[in-house]
């Protein structure tokens, strides 16, 4: 029983080691091919955001970011997310397939691009491939989730969390409000309920030199 036990132990922290190995050669991958969409060093871009314009800017909205988003085949990076609570850097996939979220969170696609209305929803793994939503119940109230295009900054504030079932999809719905629900399954090594982070949309900022 011991030798075993020993075996599992080893085949899981194999299958895990190799799993953390696969998701960190796919998001280097999605960095290389996502040009403006990963152009930024490290963190949170502060130093290429317009410091002009209103809080909101949604200024040619649909013929950049709409229009990116539209023509992006499923699989490819959709965005940048950027969560300093969670020390989280990532890139997201367009897509919520399996091979998708292999690659790393996905945005769901029957969910509201990021913009002036509607939920935008992004699903992602807490405990293989490299596991980006590990530290998800971590997310707090108040705390920013920035996501990138390559044209803007769109800053998100935490204002709940909450457990559901599978089948509780209104946590994605759409609503007139902008705003964004990361999900995960819950409790980790677990598929019984899903974890839903929600956040209100509180600034939009161009990046500078996107409209050139």
């Amino acid at each position: 029983m011991g030798n075993l036990l020993l075996g599992v132990s080893i085949g899981l922290l194999a299958y895990y080691s190799l799993t953390t190995l696969m998701g960190w050669l796919a998001q280097r991958d999605l960095r290389d091919r996502a040009g403006d969409v990963a152009a930024y060093d490290s963190g949170a871009p502060e130093g290429l955001l317009s410091a002009s314009g209103p809080p909101m800017d949604f200024s040619g909205w649909a013929e950049e970011d709409r229009a990116y988003w539209d023509a992006l085949p499923a699989g490819e990076a959709f965005g940048r997310l950027v969560i300093g609570a969670m020390d989280l850097d990532v890139m997201v996939i367009k897509g919520v397939t399996t091979a998708d979220l292999r690659q790393g969170p996905g945005w769901i696609d029957w969910t509201d691009l990021p913009g002036p209305s509607g939920t935008c929803g992004i699903s992602g793994h807490r405990t293989t491939y490299g596991a980006p939503f590990r530290r998800l119940d971590e997310l707090a109230e108040g705390d920013t989730i920035d996501l990138y295009s390559p044209y803007r900054r769109y800053r998100y504030t935490v204002t709940r969390s909450l457990v559901v079932r599978p089948s509780q999809v209104e946590v994605v719905a759409s609503t007139e409000r902008p705003s964004l629900t990361l999900t995960a399954c819950h409790p980790p090594y677990s598929a019984t309920y899903r974890l839903a982070v929600q956040a209100d949309l509180v600034d939009v900022r161009r990046v500078d030199g996107s409209a050139d």
